[in-house]
């Protein structure tokens, strides 16, 4: 296994980053735009994000999602650092802090309890709003439970203080989740990544709060190849592919990571 010391170090140890992801839902294409591929798209964006963070002895903090869950375990163990410290036993903190409503309790996805089996998540628990408790057999025209979900929302924020957000693809969850950060917790950066869809392209287009990293960094690297090539062409978006150049998702992530990194350090030493 991988250790997040052996990786990039521990800059990130003792600290958190919120993760707000989904892959939007095909009915719901016209108000949240579902990209080509979004489910490869999202799912390499998230497993690129998980590598950064916990390269740097970070965690992870989301609500437990069934598209996401799986993912973010998988790179976990990847990166599962040595039980003993100078020969002696150390307790190492999970990786993964996953909030979930007891509105859904006796639901919880079979990868979260994984997770939890495995020693890389901690779940936390957060009390349901009065009256609400999900149903199954109901077929919900709105995510269901939606003052516990504001609960565990606020919890999960105010809990954990992360040190920023990055939103990849989503709906009406990472909508109001950006929402409760930025009341919470002013100062720290969000980040959304316009090209994954959904929430994150409209979040992109109607927040002046935001960062738009990964249309950022496309326009970063196009400045460079021309500089180093200047009488090459630019790389044009063709028919057979809309969409242009792959998105850097790696490169990306460390970006964020380097700066939310580099943001701690002169925050402590003031």
């Amino acid at each position: 296994m991988i250790s997040a010391m052996g990786v990039g170090g521990a800059r990130l140890r003792g600290h958190a980053i919120f993760l707000s992801a989904s892959v939007p839902a095909p009915a719901r294409a016209k108000e949240y735009q579902r990209i080509e591929d979004a489910h490869f798209e999202i799912e390499q964006a998230v497993i690129s994000l998980a590598r950064a963070v916990f390269g740097e002895g970070g965690q992870l903090v989301f609500g437990g999602h069934p598209a996401i869950s799986p993912l973010v375990a998988m790179v976990a163990g990847e990166y599962r650092e040595p039980r003993t410290a100078e020969g002696r036993e150390e307790k190492l903190s999970a990786p993964i802090q996953i909030f979930q409503s007891r509105a859904f309790e006796g639901f919880l996805p079979e990868d979260t309890l994984l997770m939890y089996r495995l020693g890389y998540a901690t779940i936390v628990w957060t009390d349901a709003a009065k009256g609400e408790k999900f149903d199954p057999g109901v077929k919900y025209r709105e995510p269901p439970c939606p003052e516990s979900l504001r609960l565990m929302r606020e919890a999960m924020i105010r809990s954990t203080t992360p040190r920023a957000m990055v939103c990849i693809g989503g709906m009406e969850g990472v909508e109001r989740e950006a929402e409760i950060f930025r009341n919470e917790l002013a100062n720290a950066p969000i980040y959304t990544l316009e090209r994954t869809g959904g929430a994150s392209l409209r979040l992109a287009q109607q927040r002046k709060d935001v960062r738009v990293i990964d249309s950022e960094i496309m326009r970063r690297i196009e400045g460079i190849r021309a500089e180093l090539h200047p009488r090459e062409p630019s790389v044009e978006i063709s028919k057979e592919d809309p969409r242009g150049p792959a998105v850097p998702y790696p490169l990306i992530m460390q970006t964020i990571v380097d700066e939310v990194s580099e943001r701690r350090v002169r925050t402590t030493k003031r």
